[in-house]
């Protein structure tokens, strides 16, 4: 250990936090070796995923670093620490949360987004007779047959974009393409 590290493990957090707004990065560390433990301890409380807080808590001292030039002297540096953890780790639980609710609206709706029957009648080039045909043929295609489907064919994505849009690889796309183009067909000649 250097005679300088030594310094800091004996500084005060008021110290530290001094030399940190200075631009010393050792003293940003020292803060954060310094009240980790007790941040980790809280922020797991609040969010019981260790993965989230250990992020958050990087969060944190990211920000002080990121902003030292603006930061005033707290009260009590612990309880400001323990605020701006607090604060990031609800922010981060309402999105993930917001998120989940959106994937679980999206994966109740499971695509359904194609009731323009007409529209799919004039792509596939298909008559008026099998018009009823199509509505079951459709609902026959898997929830990801009919976004690819969708995406491709009415809104005009390429292969990348689509790979892109569904985080797959593109021939993951030209297999979705071809296997819902095929269960049509082969769903409507029936």
């Amino acid at each position: 250990m250097s005679a300088n590290q030594f310094d800091y493990d004996n500084l005060k957090s008021v110290e530290l936090w001094e030399k940190l707004c200075q631009g010393d990065k050792e003293a940003l560390a020292a803060l954060f070796n310094d009240n980790f433990d007790s941040l980790y301890r809280y922020g797991y409380r609040i969010v019981p995923n260790t993965d989230l807080v250990r992020d958050s808590i990087q969060e944190v001292f990211y920000n002080l670093w990121k902003y030292r030039n603006n930061l005033n002297q707290p009260d009590s540096i612990k309880a400001y620490l323990f605020i701006s953890l607090r604060r990031q780790l609800l922010r981060k639980k309402k999105n993930i949360e917001r998120r989940q609710d959106i994937d679980k609206k999206y994966f109740s709706e499971e695509f359904d987004v194609l009731p323009n029957y007409q529209v799919w009648q004039e792509t596939l080039e298909l008559g008026e007779e099998e018009h009823e045909g199509l509505k079951e043929a459709i609902a026959e295609l898997t929830p990801r047959q009919r976004e690819v489907i969708y995406l491709k064919y009415f809104e005009g994505l390429s292969t990348n974009e689509l790979a892109e849009v569904l985080q797959i690889r593109a021939q993951s796309i030209y297999n979705l393409v071809y296997d819902a183009l095929e269960n049509l067909r082969i769903f409507l000649k029936n």
